[in-house]
């Protein structure tokens, strides 16, 4: 069964203070949404929908080339009107996810795993949750007694009660688009923030006798989305510290991992020495059996089975 999918990228970022598209900007060497799509790709969705409202001429040119369409949400009125732009551009039956454009964190096993639970649940739709010490600004996961999502409530909503939940929304859904349609048409903006949460669908869905089912992530860093420089910052590092486990598990020494960086786009040979401070970007290849000095950077530089590469060394590929 073939899967559709929305991204949501019409978001302004405000706290970014920013002229740049908040989905363009870069974390592990890429821009945000460059890793939500990559997640996505392992799907093979059909169609792929792309909403976009600010700065939509950045997004729709970075993108350019990609098979893939554009709905356009222009004012923002919140992700339940987002998505209701998306849909003349889906079938009219079938399923699909929908994720924000700024989760650059969230790996292709979670989206599989959360079009399974969906399926074998025969579930309106399925949700990704994470259980937090403290759930803060997040919406709340509202659980029956039979374990499955009566609503989500969004913090500013919530009760006293409510807010002492840890479980929360994660922001990526799985939905059968024939339940889907007619919740999205009876959204209203009765809320604090004046606008259509795509979460009221959802407790539409289960207040019809819909079921929906959530899959808790075991790292909650999945769901990490960016609204902030620090927020960036603390995604790009830990989309670094990923790559770099990934090396290590594949046979590359990092001497020193908090000073390393590798972006996601390069390829590291078994047996290779990664010494402090070296930073590895855009597209290099480095093969087998090297030895890359102290504080080195390379930049889409391909090394041949045993090569060295001197401390503070700086190289550009041709």
């Amino acid at each position: 069964m073939s899967v559709a999918a929305v991204v949501l990228a019409a978001g302004e970022g405000k706290r970014l203070r920013t002229a740049t598209a908040k989905v363009l900007h870069e974390a592990g060497g890429r821009a945000l949404i460059d890793h939500v799509l990559d997640a996505l790709a392992p799907t093979h969705p059909s169609p792929l929908v792309v909403v976009v409202g600010h700065l939509r001429e950045q997004v729709e040119r970075h993108l350019g080339g990609r098979e893939l369409l554009f709905a356009v949400q222009d004012p923002p009125r919140g992700t339940g009107d987002a998505v209701a732009k998306a849909l003349a551009l889906l079938p009219r039956s079938g399923e699909v996810l929908v994720l924000s454009g700024d989760v650059p964190l969230i790996r292709p096993e979670t989206l599989a795993a959360l079009v399974e639970l969906r399926r074998a649940r025969a579930a309106a739709a399925a949700l990704v949750s994470a259980v937090l010490p403290d759930a803060g600004p997040y919406g709340r996961i509202v659980r029956g007694a039979d374990g499955d999502v009566r609503a989500i409530v969004e913090a500013r909503d919530a009760t006293a009660a409510q807010r002492e939940i840890r479980e929360v929304n994660a922001g990526t859904y799985v939905f059968d688009l024939a339940a889907l349609r007619p919740a999205l048409a009876g959204l209203t903006p009765a809320n604090a923030q004046g606008e259509y949460y795509l979460t009221d669908a959802v407790a539409a869905m289960a207040g019809g006798g819909m079921r929906v089912a959530a899959l808790p992530l075991a790292d909650p860093a999945e769901m990490a989305g960016v609204n902030s420089r620090a927020e960036l910052a603390e995604v790009h590092r830990l989309l670094g510290a990923r790559v770099i486990r990934r090396l290590q598990a594949a046979g590359v020494t990092v001497l020193d991992p908090a000073t390393t960086w590798v972006d996601a786009s390069c390829a590291v040979g078994r047996d290779t020495v990664l010494e402090a401070g070296v930073h590895l970007r855009g597209a290099c290849m480095v093969g087998a059996d090297c030895r890359i000095g102290a504080h080195a950077v390379l930049e889409d530089v391909t090394l041949p089975d045993g090569a060295l590469v001197p401390a503070l060394t700086h190289r550009r590929g041709e």
